[in-house]
């Protein structure tokens, strides 16, 4: 009996139906070993050495699995075909502890069709130790910040906090954004346009440039004045110009664009998105939903193209099929980006959980590998003066588009895509009436909130995590309660600005957004074998350290003064009327009032003062 390990009951049920008789397919159900949850499990002092115990409640699932591995002629792990995946694959086998002797193979596939997962069987590898390197070493790091940090956060901020290197990054993202918006401040300005006619179409011309120049009217007395001087005046097509362009189809998804754009159309949040993913994934519906690349299996391509000419014709059809790259600098490309393992398994076919989102993949997909669409831009310079002979130096433009060729977008409407305004037909010279001259009064807007498919956005643009964690870090933020949705928006809480502002105070450059990016790049180094993981631990730990120290000296004072009683002293805030207690501070005694936080009032403890003194000394004694 050969034996298949996987990490879901759903996977392992659809792979069995594959091999049949001789296999047994069995599901670690993810990791089966990690970090122990009580303790730090990091040995500093012995090269980072970590501590693996079991999964807490997989103890009799772990021995299932040892005893059929133990038991099988050959052992296949089929676990996902990335880092985390081979980090599982890993520690199961290390689990089983097997002799030398025994057949075991490393198979991966990125779609569970009975195709990829023969192939992968007659194909198989070893264990890729780089990327278990680069997995164990994002693990232990992510321990001595998360482990390390959190409790000195509690101790100064007097309650539960929990800190993460990802997840404090990305909150830092947050509440700098909302405090940008929030330090806005708007400005007025005013844009012209003039209504125009031609035969019998009126359409619009907006000021393109004065004196050549392009201009911004934030002041109303010189708009009135060019106004008035449009009253009479004559008016003409000074330049045209028209040009065909082609509009280029998307590429198909990664992770990320997934996660973004179902979260926009669909109205689901990313983590949904990935659960539904997992679901589609696991039913040989879609190609492995973890990815940030946007390559395209060969065998996918020629599938598309048969299927585009069918269906649509041949004039849907690119006469090469496309090579897309990807626009993340962070991007690793190991696999395929997503798509549906069958293209001949139309959108209308799935009723089941999931047909949204497979719309969605299906209909990128197709459009990904058909012909770029066509538009003609017709771009007309509209001058303005007494006479034709006399021109005041200000320039009018209009902007026609016209659709030619719809090509993808008969599958794929793109959301950015700006729509068609057809001008009249014009001709330079041809003299045009004034209709109107059309004032808007506008406001410089401050930054958007960021909401889910943004953040995602954001997180990928600034390389902080993976693909394959950005829906749960958020999700992470949201049930800490460290960040709030409001009109779907994400907003920190008080407690989550707190958080950010210690971190941020304390720990200045691992929470900085550029570190997070450069240590995800060396992770990278470590899975292609260019540094090692030793080095990028001994690193981080050389910047680390002394924030550490640092923090904990201080988070030690602080919890030193919450542990001293303050002393009425008899008086009354000249404030707010509460009592006036003295405290002892980080910096050391002094007086404040008893109604803190909603009273502020502080003052020095002074010899000179001896009524406070004297009220110290009869209550001490």
């Amino acid at each position: 009996m050969k034996v298949m390990i996987v990490e879901s009951p759903a996977k392992a049920k659809k792979i069995a139906g594959f091999l049949g008789e001789g296999w047994r397919v069995l599901a670690s159900m993810g990791h089966v070993r990690d970090l122990p949850v009580k303790d730090l499990g990091v040995d500093v002092e012995a090269d980072f050495r970590p501590t693996y115990a079991i999964v807490s409640g997989k103890g009799r699932l772990v021995k299932r699995l040892v005893q059929a591995i133990v038991e099988a002629e050959a052992v296949y792990v089929a676990t996902d075909p990335d880092r985390e995946g081979e980090a599982i694959a890993w520690h199961v086998l290390k689990v089983a502890d097997l002799p030398k002797d025994k057949r075991v193979y490393r198979v991966t596939f990125s779609a569970i069709t009975k195709a990829a997962v023969l192939a992968a069987i007659a194909t198989p590898r070893p264990l890729d130790i780089q990327l278990i390197d680069a997995q164990e070493t994002r693990r232990i790091v992510d321990r001595l910040v998360g482990y390390l940090t959190s409790p000195l956060a509690c101790q100064s901020l007097n309650g539960r906090y929990s800190a993460g290197r990802v997840q404090s990054a990305c909150l830092r993202l947050i509440v700098e954004r909302e405090r940008a918006i929030a330090a806005f401040e708007p400005e007025t300005y005013w844009i012209l346009a003039l209504n125009l006619q031609a035969d019998d179409q009126i359409f619009q011309a907006d000021l393109h440039q004065m004196r050549g120049s392009d201009i911004r009217f934030t002041d109303r007395t010189p708009l009135k004045k060019l106004v008035n001087l449009l009253q009479s005046t004559s008016v003409w097509v000074s330049h045209m110009a028209r040009a065909t362009h082609p509009i280029q189809p998307p590429p198909p998804f990664t992770t990320a664009t997934l996660q973004q754009v179902a979260s926009r159309r669909l109205n689901i949040a990313p983590d949904r998105v990935m659960d539904v993913a997992q679901h589609l994934y696991e039913a040989g519906m879609i190609t492995y939903h973890r990815t940030d690349g946007v390559s395209v299996a060969p065998e996918a391509q020629l599938a598309a193209r048969a299927f585009i000419t069918l269906t649509y014709g041949e004039r849907y059809l690119p006469a090469e099929s496309p090579i897309y790259q990807t626009k993340s600098v962070s991007a690793q490309e190991a696999h395929e980006a997503i798509r549906p393992t069958d293209v001949s398994q139309q959108p209308t076919d799935v009723t089941e959980d999931g047909a949204g989102l497979y719309r969605l993949i299906w209909e990128r997909f197709v459009a990904s590998q058909m012909a770029a669409g066509q538009v003609s831009v017709t771009v007309v310079d509209i001058q303005v003066g007494k006479s034709r002979e006399t021109p005041y130096p200000v320039v009018f433009r209009a902007k026609g588009r016209v659709g030619l060729f719809d090509g993808f977008q008969r599958v794929y409407q793109d959301e950015d895509e700006p729509s068609h305004t057809p001008l009249p037909d014009l001709s330079i010279g041809q003299s045009l009436q004034l209709v109107e001259s059309v004032v808007d009064e506008k406001q410089t807007r401050a930054p958007a909130h960021f909401n889910a498919a943004s953040m995602v956005a954001a997180l990928e643009q600034d390389g902080i995590g993976r693909p394959s964690t950005y829906a749960s870090t958020i999700k992470l933020l949201l049930d800490k309660g460290y960040v709030g949705l409001h009109e779907k928006h994400l907003k920190p809480s008080e407690q989550g600005e707190a958080l950010c502002d210690y971190l941020v105070a304390h720990f200045p450059t691992v929470f900085d957004v550029a570190y997070t990016a450069e240590l995800e790049a060396n992770l990278d180094r470590v899975a292609t074998g260019e540094i090692t993981r030793s080095e990028v631990l001994k690193s981080f730990w050389a910047g680390f350290h002394p924030h550490l120290q640092s923090a904990a000296k201080q988070a030690a004072a602080h919890l030193q003064t919450r542990h001293t009683p303050a002393i009425p002293l008899g008086e009354r805030c000249p404030t707010c009327g509460g009592e006036l207690l003295s405290r002892q501070g980080s910096r050391g005694a002094f007086i404040g009032c008893g109604n803190f936080p909603k009273c502020t009032y502080t003052r020095g403890l002074v010899e000179a003062q001896p009524l406070h003194l004297q009220s110290a000394e009869r209550v001490q004694s």
